[in-house]
């Protein structure tokens, strides 16, 4: 029936083996229940309640109509001209990994067996799908898992689908591994011992799980539905909320929030005076605009050189009135100085060019023939070159060493700006001494050579280099070094955090990844040597260290409830703040005063684990009882749907029989997908109610915001490190 041209629902119901009328298409007899009104319709075929209407009954509400309307159109994306989709289409349009599961599900919905899915079939799955109760769709999910539509899953389908999860996610298990699965997941969900799981039982391992209860009843049509439009804008957040985690933020970070009001502000005053006293002057508007980016560029000129001032900030963070200083962000700062000087040189430079237009000698006599104009040129070039080769996509994007050398521009840039600015001197006079002494103290403390004693390919890319240690050199968990490697290259340098603690003496250890050309190399030279196939350079083989210099991990031993979180090789400063723990605890160190760590690390792949999994598996067995380390680990390459969710409850059972999880060997499982950051929060919050919790993050800048803002909305402290 219609209303004003809309289709309407009525509470007319097809039963299971009931024909679609006009179509002579039956209901699957799995889907008991399905609400249809089948009359001749725009949809065709017969069926024309499917469209997007509103039942009667109030069974179906407007966003399953949109849902349903969405996957209407979706069907006739695929279908094309003929109307039909064949297997081909099907399995194109899931886009899934394994052939099992797109085999599966054209089986389920070509329910007359042609071999082709018309629309009438289609929308009559989905439609269950879309309408049914949580039982209907379990149903679904358990039908999945039975490939011969017998009623019962026995240990062979289970294994086939076992083995489809894994390949569908691109998970490499021996054979023996995945048998294992099999008969753990078997024997718990077979409770009558009749050889089969039946749908009740499937329903009892369900109960047992909700949380995989949920990922099983996650339908197939999310799987087909249309992606959102290219420029279809997600409602955003409100004012308020920008406002509530604007006032999150600043209050978890009220050291930087300080120092960046008081940089604006001295910004304002010196461009405020500046202008006012060539007004007075009689200066044009637009000299007096230069003149204000000028006094601005003055002062941050000489403002940019403080965080490159390694030593000195080391320094401060070990100091008193370190934990008043956002010595954390100093990196952070550095960028920030760059972009505003970027922003204040073009304006500098487009009003005087203004300005210049305005006078009697030609544009070309001001900009090269005057020493202000040929020097502001100067600046101005190499100032882009230096900012442009700074931005990620250049530093990140597998050409550092075009960075690497650019930065060296500094050098001409004050040269010029000596000479360009006749104040510019009195500004820079103290950093620049400044910078000088740090220069001579790193080329006094990177001439020691120190051996290379290992050099070791791991998985993903990553490369462990250990040297050994000369007497004397003393280091903190967490630290970070730079290093030049002269096999590689005899003037680069690079920065890596140490993954050994100090109470490992005599050797230091990094992990690399390999991301640039620099770090490729490296790995590429441990593969090789690993496979005989070169020998270090004569006299080559050692590496020379700049460093060490501290991060905002080092606080970590002053925390009392900490949360360790590394995404990928950002594991690295946890690695050895975790040993360096667990080794002061064994000595009875009264330093220490951290009660309990969680430590969170995430992998896109499995073989990363291996990096530390051995280094975790050895800090659990001296912690029995879990009293001081909880080691949670993700697995995040896996997407969390059906085609996972057998695999994930084989796991727990697994897990729960052996008491080590199948990938890493710890007393944790891993986990399959993305953690839920909000869940994970509030848990650790209600576990430490009334207690301080301290969280350090290593690993992207997208993730560092995310977990900033739910650590704010806890009351927790949030460090991420930066270099």
């Amino acid at each position: 029936m219609t209303d004003g041209g809309n289709q309407v629902w009525d509470d007319r119901t097809v039963r299971p083996g009931a024909s679609l009328r006009g179509g002579g298409r039956k209901i699957p007899a799995a889907f008991p229940g399905l609400p249809l009104d089948c009359e001749s319709g725009p949809l065709g075929n017969g069926c024309a309640g499917l469209s997007g209407g509103i039942m009667a009954d109030g069974n179906v509400g407007a966003a399953e109509a949109a849902l349903l309307a969405d996957l209407e159109r979706r069907f006739r994306s695929i279908a094309g001209e003929d109307g039909v989709i064949d297997r081909d289409e099907f399995a194109g349009a899931l886009k899934l990994g394994d052939d099992y599961y797109a085999d599966r599900l054209f089986v389920m919905v070509d329910d007359d067996n042609s071999g082709s899915i018309e629309l009438s079939e289609f929308m009559g799955f989905v439609g269950t799908l879309v309408d049914g109760g949580e039982r209907e769709r379990l149903h679904f999910a358990f039908r999945l898992h039975d490939p011969d539509d017998s009623g019962e899953i026995d240990r062979d389908e289970l294994r086939q689908v076992i083995a489809a999860s894994i390949s569908q996610n691109d998970i490499e298990l021996p054979k023996q591994a995945v048998d294992g699965l099999t008969d753990a997941l078997f024997r718990r969900a077979d409770t009558d011992g009749g050889g089969g799981i039946s749908f009740e039982e499937f329903m009892g391992v369900m109960d047992a799980y909700p949380d995989f209860r949920k990922h099983m009843t996650l339908s197939a049509t999310s799987w087909l539905r249309q992606r959102r439009p290219a420029g279809e804008k997600r409602r955003g957040p409100t004012l308020a909320d920008r406002v509530r985690k604007f006032g999150r933020l600043v209050n978890n970070n009220r050291a930087a929030s300080v120092f960046l009001v008081i940089y604006a502000a001295v910004n304002v005053a010196l461009f405020t005076h500046a202008m006012q006293t060539y007004a007075e002057q009689g200066a044009t508007i637009f000299v007096q605009i230069a003149r204000g980016c000028g006094a601005c560029l003055n002062f941050n000129g000489a403002l940019i050189l403080v965080p490159m001032l390694r030593h000195l900030l080391t320094w401060l963070r070990q100091s008193l009135i370190g934990g008043l200083l956002p010595i954390d962000d100093s990196i952070a700062f550095h960028k920030l100085v760059g972009h505003v000087m970027m922003a204040f040189a073009l304006v500098h430079t487009a009003a005087h060019l203004v300005n210049y237009s305005s006078l009697p000698e030609s544009m070309g006599h001001y900009l090269f023939s005057t020493q202000a104009g040929l020097t502001g040129v100067l600046l101005t070039a190499v100032f882009v070159v230096m900012w442009v080769c700074a931005m990620d996509f250049i530093r990140r994007g597998g050409h550092f060493e075009l960075f690497y050398f650019t930065h060296f521009f500094f050098i001409l840039w004050f040269g010029f700006a000596l000479f360009h600015g006749p104040s510019f001197w009195q500004w820079v006079l103290l950093p620049v001494a400044g910078y000088v002494i740090e220069r001579i103290v790193r080329t006094v403390r990177t001439s020691r050579k120190m051996p290379v004693t290992a050099i070791e390919a791991l998985p993903s890319s990553v490369t462990r280099l250990q040297l050994q240690l000369p007497d004397g050199f003393r280091y903190q968990p967490g630290d970070y070094v730079f290093i030049r490697y002269p096999q590689i290259s005899g003037h680069e340098w690079h920065p890596f955090t140490v993954t050994t603690c100090p109470e490992e003496t005599g050797k230091l250890s990094v992990h690399v990844r390999g991301l640039g050309n620099w770090t490729r190399k490296l790995h590429e030279l441990a593969k090789a040597r690993a496979a005989g196939q070169a020998a270090p350079k004569a006299g080559l083989d050692y590496a020379l260290i700049d460093g060490p210099y501290g991060t905002p991990s080092t606080s970590i031993f002053k925390s009392t409830n900490v949360v360790l979180i590394g995404a990928g090789i950002g594991v690295t400063p946890f690695a050895a703040i975790l040993k360096s723990l667990f080794m002061r605890l064994a000595t009875g160190d009264k330093s220490v005063t951290v009660e309990k760590a969680h430590f969170i690390w995430m992998n896109r792949d499995q073989y990363s684990f291996e990096w530390f999994s051995g280094m975790l598996a050895d800090l659990e067995s001296r912690d029995p009882d879990r009293k001081y380390l909880d080691a949670q680990v993700y697995l995040t390459g896996v997407k969390v749907d059906m085609t996972s969710a057998a695999l994930d409850v084989a796991m727990d059972v697994y897990q729960a029989e052996t008491g080590r999880d199948l990938f890493t060997g710890l007393r944790n499982r891993t986990h399959l997908g993305r953690p839920d950051w909000r869940a994970i929060f509030a848990t650790l919050a209600k576990e430490h109610e009334g207690e301080k919790v301290d969280v350090y993050f290593c690993g992207p800048a997208p993730l560092a915001a995310v977990l900033a803002t739910e650590a704010a909305r806890q009351g927790f402290g949030f460090h991420k490190e930066n270099f």
